[in-house]
């Protein structure tokens, strides 16, 4: 299985969409995302997400199915006040344990929640996580994308890595409509979300766009 997550375009936060040029990036998306294999398409229910998938899902002859549990939450994005407090353990049976987190905000539960939707999503696609492996349940050669957001897209995607989805905040920056890719493939009973490409934007150099920093 292939899975997309996808930053929504250039936001108009006030009027929950995206700006005239967001339309641009999303258009631009969409035109490189017709020659990409693709099976379903998921978005966040917040505008700004839907109206980035929009256009994907005309070329791609689509209908998009909301997730409720990818809408952002400034809790994924709790600013560092403790630098010197984090630690965790890790191992493959277990996956990160006995975390302490950088910030004096508690955030345990919108993390919790995170990672319990992302386990059952996974699991609903036939990759049922044990730990930091993933037991393959049924096998799916499904290409799939996920419309969402920056804060949320990076915990999702510290967390697939193997790390606290807390860390994203620190070290992972989404420019607007990049494409992060993992690839869930194994020959055995597991499989491992392997990183093809982190918040890609070929599609903005393609399309002679600048390069959005928001």
């Amino acid at each position: 299985m292939i899975l997309h997550i996808i930053r929504h375009a250039d936001p108009d936060y006030p009027n929950n969409t995206i700006t005239e040029f967001g339309k641009q990036e999303a258009e631009a998306l969409a035109v490189y995302m017709k020659s990409v294999p693709l099976d379903k398409i998921y978005t966040s229910p917040l505008g700004r997400a839907i109206d980035t998938a929009l256009p994907t899902c005309r070329e791609k002859g689509l209908e998009y199915t909301v997730l409720p549990w990818t809408a952002e939450s400034m809790d994924y994005m709790r600013p560092c006040d403790m630098p010197g407090n984090c630690s965790y353990t890790f191992t493959i049976t277990e996956g990160v344990r006995d975390f302490t987190d950088l910030t004096s905000e508690s955030r345990n539960g919108s993390i919790e929640l995170l990672v319990q939707n992302s386990d059952a999503f996974l699991t609903s696609l036939g990759f049922e996580r044990c730990g930091a492996r993933y037991r393959v349940l049924r096998k799916n050669d499904e290409h799939v994308a996920v419309f969402c957001h920056g804060g949320f897209g990076g915990a999702w995607i510290s967390h697939l890595l193997l790390r606290p989805a807390e860390l994203s905040w620190l070290d992972i920056r989404l420019q607007t409509t990049g494409i992060t890719t993992f690839e869930f493939s194994s020959a055995g009973e597991y499989a491992f979300p392997v990183l093809r490409q982190l918040g890609a934007i070929p599609h903005i150099l393609l399309a002679g766009l600048r390069i959005n920093n928001r």
